[in-house]
């Protein structure tokens, strides 16, 4: 998914003629961003629940997606190599 993004938003530099240079995260920044929004997640899901406060539970539900779609990004860039 980061090669597509990459790839689009460097369509969109050429048209606009800029030059904006994206980062390609290496597999163990990946992973680490994946534990650290995994346990920032289960803390806000937590927190919600607690304080019963739907916003702290649904940040918490988002941050524990995106620790998900990380993952599966870590796993497909060990796949390809």
């Amino acid at each position: 998914m980061i090669k597509e993004v990459n790839q689009a938003c460097e369509k969109l530099n050429n048209r606009l003629g800029i030059s904006v240079a994206l980062p390609n995260p290496k597999k163990n920044a990946l992973k680490l961003a994946a534990v650290c929004n995994l346990i920032a997640g289960t803390g806000l899901v937590a927190a919600g629940i607690a304080f019963s406060s739907k916003s702290y539970a649904v940040l918490g539900g988002i941050g524990v997606i995106s620790s998900i779609i990380l993952r599966k990004e870590c796993n497909r860039k060990t796949h390809k190599k």
